[in-house]
């Protein structure tokens, strides 16, 4: 900094208007932590320099990042006994003592230990752990080495059995919260380009886009997330006030996949650049060629630098080649027939002893991926799907021959009602089961 940053120059009206501190708020860090020090004129008046008012910057960020004043100040304080400037540090050191910590190294054992509290439905630990890591590892690297990689450990637990669905909806609440948190207290925007980030009709899963959300405001460029479910007829006002020059959509699910799809289509079709991305299309990678609209690569880390190369060539991308008339015929057949389907399931069923919620539940989600994968242009999408329920019921004892009776019971009433035009349907069930 310059030698006149180091001049008493500014009021206290100057610096709360420029750190967006409360008078109150900086009377007490004075009084309780002597920082910042300020001068006094000849009438008792604070006169700051402008490294005062970047220091209290730095602070209320430090809290902004889930940091107790007092660790911030000690933090402050702890580069300055290294011979650092913190207001050029971009990394933090190991303030808290290695008593402190959880166990295990580095960032894996803060993540371990997360884990551990949100299993035990502990706020409290959990908070405090990251807390800490927010002050060792930047905050992009906590949210991705942490609170991502956790979700994603947290969530094969569930799919395993190990871990109930209560403690997965407690860490992801968790997550969720802290990375609000975060993105309300981002530094505004530098860049020109505005990003909407948003879930197609049906998707409810909201980590990934607004994890996506606040990386894209660390690269100091302005983005807005419009949250789970956004429907297609309405997103057109959004984009006549907001005036993005990319809409981001993200899916979780065969069906939201689906629904993505039409929204990206809309977007095309209006001229307005977009990207996609999300957990189905790198667990089923074919999918990417039915989204008419770019792909924002494997890795969420790379949003930010995938956001910049969208926007220096934001042409559209031809559209994908339709379905087949034959994939077209067998999703309108199915649409008109796929409720005397399941009745006809659920009284087979029924008479084989399998309770009614087991059948319900099972019947609606393979009629939503059906119509998702006939209206992606591949009935094998749902193949994964299958696999996911075969999975999930093998790791909680149930018997394998449970889902092959529903399934050979689902496409003997598929091929009866349908016929030979959703002969698609029953060939790909067929051989699910054969």
């Amino acid at each position: 900094m310059s030698e006149d940053a180091h001049k008493p120059m500014f009021n206290l009206g100057v610096v709360l208007r420029e750190t967006g501190i409360k008078a109150d708020t900086l009377r007490a860090w004075e009084r309780r932590y002597s920082f910042p020090t300020p001068e006094r004129t000849s009438g008792g008046h604070r006169l700051y320099t402008q490294r005062e008012i970047e220091t209290v910057k730095w602070l209320h960020a430090r809290q902004d990042e889930g940091l107790r004043i007092s660790r911030a100040v000690e933090l402050w304080r702890s580069f300055e006994a290294e011979g650092k400037d913190p207001l050029e540090e971009l990394t933090y050191p190991s303030y808290v003592s290695a008593t402190t910590l959880p166990a295990g190294d580095g960032i894996e054992g803060l993540r371990s230990a997360w884990v551990e509290a949100c299993k035990s439905f502990d706020e409290g630990r959990a908070d405090v752990i990251l807390n800490q890591a927010f002050a060792l590892y930047p905050p992009e690297s906590v949210c991705l080495d942490l609170l991502a990689t956790a979700l994603a450990e947290i969530g094969e637990g569930w799919y395993t059995g190990e871990i109930t669905v209560q403690q997965e909806h407690f860490a992801s609440e968790l997550a969720i919260r802290r990375i609000e948190s975060l993105i309300s207290s981002s530094p505004p925007p530098t860049l020109a380009e505005g990003v909407l980030v948003l879930c197609p009709p049906g998707e409810g899963h909201t980590f990934s886009p607004l994890l996506i959300t606040f990386l894209i405001r660390r690269s100091r460029r302005e983005a807005i997330f419009l949250g789970a479910n956004v429907p297609v007829d309405q997103i057109d006002e959004v984009i006549q006030v907001t005036d993005p020059k990319l809409v981001i959509l993200t899916a979780q699910q065969l069906h939201t996949a689906a629904s993505l799809r039409d929204m990206a289509s809309h977007l095309a079709e209006r001229e307005l650049p977009t990207a996609f991305g999300g957990r189905i299309f790198n667990l089923i990678p074919e999918l990417k060629n039915h989204i008419h609209s770019r792909f924002l690569g494997d890795w969420i880390r790379d949003v930010p630098s995938g956001v910049d190369r969208v926007l220096r060539d934001p042409s559209i991308l031809p559209a994908p080649e339709s379905s087949t008339d034959e994939t077209k015929l067998a999703l309108a057949i199915f649409l008109n027939h796929h409720a005397r389907i399941e009745a006809r399931v659920w009284q087979e069923m029924s008479a084989k002893g399998d309770p009614y919620d087991n059948t319900a539940i099972a019947n609606v989600d393979l009629a939503v991926n059906i119509i998702a994968a006939l209206e992606l242009g591949d009935i094998a999408f749902i193949g994964r799907e299958i696999d996911r329920v075969k999975g999930f019921l093998e790791n909680r004892g149930f018997p394998e021959e449970i889902l092959t009776v529903y399934l050979g019971a689902y496409t003997e009433a598929t091929e009866d009602i349908v016929g030979v035009e959703g002969k698609i349907i029953t060939d790909y069930l067929l051989e699910v089961i054969a």
